[in-house]
């Protein structure tokens, strides 16, 4: 992993994680922003999906515009063809 977690090769991605009580969203993209965007995209999803079965949550469930004051997003930084151990790159 770089410890910027952003770079400009094409053989390179980050992937943005998040936790919530019941699931794992990711996103994936070039840089952090793009992965970012694909991970709360996700969310937006399952959020509206939920709040077509249950519109009285709507103020108990945050849009993505808020979910970071809930959640944390970690970024994971990968090259293709690369393997690797926790996070670490190994091959």
């Amino acid at each position: 992993m770089r410890a910027a977690m952003e770079t400009d090769t094409s053989n390179s991605f980050v992937v943005a994680e998040m936790n919530t009580h019941h699931f794992m969203f990711r996103g994936a993209g070039r840089d952090r922003d793009a992965a970012r965007r694909a991970l709360l995209n996700a969310w937006r999803t399952h959020r509206n999906a939920l709040l077509q079965r249950y519109p009285e949550r709507t103020d108990s469930i945050p849009d993505e515009g808020t979910i970071e004051a809930h959640f944390k997003i970690y970024y994971l930084e990968f090259e293709a063809d690369a393997g690797y151990r926790d996070g670490e790159r190994v091959a």
